[in-house]
């Protein structure tokens, strides 16, 4: 039953230019974002370098005024968050304004990853993580996968948007 594509996956995939040109526009679509909306969200950034703005889609967990977003070590953008950042994010049709901040010290991360993978059994699947019987990420996995990952923690505000 699992989505043998997802695991079948290089670790070192990412998503093609095009491939988030095509889920940013269909997430700013009026109707067509409630396909994906619910799992996908468009971060928009200031580069901290380059000064340039990025905008992509990434997979997001939301809980109350956080939203917490996982990504793979190896890639550049979450880089920008190493001191928080002043963001905007677009989640289910609505814009709202945030401050991100990565999240890197492995102990901090473990009980993050652990409650995103509880929640959303397809980010397990996507990082690779086993899910017990009753549905908990076997935490073996999750302190195996958290030295390659970062988590990105959104905390927002209501002046975009209603919270």
């Amino acid at each position: 039953m699992a989505n043998t594509r997802l695991n079948e996956r290089p670790w070192t995939w990412t998503p093609s230019p095009t491939m988030n040109r095509m889920m940013a526009t269909l997430l700013r679509l009026p109707l067509l974002h409630r396909l994906i909306s619910k799992m996908i969200l468009l971060i928009t950034f200031t580069g901290r370098k380059s000064n340039q703005h990025y905008t992509i889609p990434v997979g997001y967990f939301r809980e109350g005024l956080t939203i917490t977003i996982l990504t793979k070590r190896f890639r550049k953008w979450w880089h920008n968050f190493e001191e928080p950042t002043d963001v905007e994010v677009r989640i289910e049709g609505r814009n709202y304004a945030g401050q991100a901040a990565a999240l890197t010290d492995i102990q901090t991360i473990i009980p993050i990853v652990a409650r995103v993978m509880e929640v959303h059994p397809r980010e397990a699947q996507i990082y690779a993580v086993k899910l017990l019987d009753n549905g908990i990420p076997d935490m073996d996995s999750i302190r195996e996968l958290a030295p390659k990952i970062v988590v990105i923690q959104v905390n927002l505000m209501s002046s975009k948007g209603t919270v």
